[in-house]
């Protein structure tokens, strides 16, 4: 059977770096992804399991136009892969992109010579990803690294979390220990907590959320429980509850959230097929004034360290934001609700008024630029 895509992300050691002039992606096809193991993997798909947020036709152009080699030599997009390529693909960047801009304050909380953790704030990604460049996760790690003299190629994330996702993203600074950890992470040896605020309180206060999750029918970047899912796992408790008086169910909560596998949106997937959507979620609730996105955190990471074995607990304050939010949805206040944006409207495979869907990959202004040419 073929690897799913979730399963690639999540095992396959992926170095990362940006030049003036392109975005450069690196890796090698673990034994366990191809042939006698798995069914035959063809490059172009293999690099859009990696690369999600890169539509097939872009990634194909790029192939055609011989940006990937696979051990040293161009190779075809439909060419099947081996247990040991080493694949490297050269994607030119748009001259129009301005890959000059300063990413966030990098906050770091925890470092030593193999690992590092950051602080990641809502809004940012943790790498470059479409058409974004700078500002991320990466670039502030690999700015980091160059004004302390380090290669800042040795910057791997071990983990993401999505863009609006704040909190806990762990770097290793050395193969081995990246390779160790990544396993642990497999094996579920690490314990991951966040925090959320969502949207009513859960039925029973605690307990685990067990429904397996998939891909929809691909018009949507939203995640659904589907019986043809991946198994999930996660347990939440209910911290507090805001909002309620003796007559009502409480309009707001805070949770505590333990994930035992980390698929793509597990948390808030489980959470709104269950009747609470996080606060300010755009892609299964509602977006909201207060927060760029979801009341989501990921607050606290333990693990056995790769090299020694000693207990490692990294801890992440919640951010400003969130904090501010509950304590007014405490007095009784409300979240204000917002419109989604054209982006999000096209990620989520909705239609414009004139029924014409907008491709994710292309910008509003291109978009009605490309239908004005074509006299709609």
């Amino acid at each position: 059977m073929p690897v799913d895509d979730d399963r690639i992300r999540g095992e396959v050691v992926v170095e990362r770096e940006l030049t003036q002039t392109h975005r450069i992606v690196r890796f090698t096809v673990p034994k366990g992804h191809a042939p006698p193991a798995m069914t035959p993997q063809r490059l172009d798909r293999y690099l859009h399991a990696i690369l999600p947020t890169i539509s097939r036709t872009m990634i194909r152009g790029w192939l055609d136009a011989g940006a990937a080699s696979v051990d040293g030599r161009t190779a075809e997009p439909r060419m099947v892969l081996k247990a040991g390529h080493r694949i490297e693909l050269r994607a030119p960047l748009p001259p129009r992109l301005d890959i000059g801009s300063p990413p966030p304050a990098l906050e770091i909380l925890y470092r030593d010579q193999w690992l590092m953790a950051c602080n990641k704030p809502p809004g940012q990604l943790a790498h470059q990803a479409g058409k974004t460049m700078s500002g991320t996760l990466l670039n502030a790690l690999q700015e980091w690294m160059s004004a302390q003299d380090l290669d800042p190629r040795d910057a791997r994330l071990i983990n993401r979390i999505d863009r609006d996702t704040s909190g806990i993203v762990l770097v290793s600074l050395d193969p081995t220990a990246h390779t160790r950890v990544a396993k642990a992470m497999e094996a579920r040896d690490l314990h991951k907590e966040y925090r959320a605020i969502c949207h009513g309180a859960p039925d029973p206060a605690h307990g685990s959320w067990l429904d397996p999750i998939g891909e929809g029918d691909g018009s949507s970047i939203a995640r659904i429980v589907t019986s043809q899912g991946q198994p999930c796992h996660t347990d939440y408790e209910t911290l507090e509850t805001a909002g309620a008086d003796d007559r009502a169910a409480p309009r707001f909560a805070t949770l505590r959230v333990v994930l035992h596998t980390g698929r793509q949106h597990q948390i808030r997937v489980h959470a709104a097929h269950h009747g609470n959507p996080l606060v300010g979620d755009w892609v299964y609730g509602q977006p909201c004034a207060e927060l760029p996105g979801q009341a989501l955190h990921s607050a606290l990471l333990v693990f056995a360290h790769p090299m020694h074995g000693s207990e490692v607990r990294v801890e992440a304050p919640l951010p400003a934001a969130f904090v501010d939010l509950w304590s007014r949805l405490r007095t009784g206040a409300e979240v204000t609700p917002t419109a989604l944006s054209d982006e999000q409207r096209s990620k989520l495979g909705q239609v414009d008024v004139a029924g014409v869907r907008r491709p994710s990959w292309l910008s509003a202004e291109e978009f009605a630029q490309l239908r004005a040419e074509a006299g709609e």
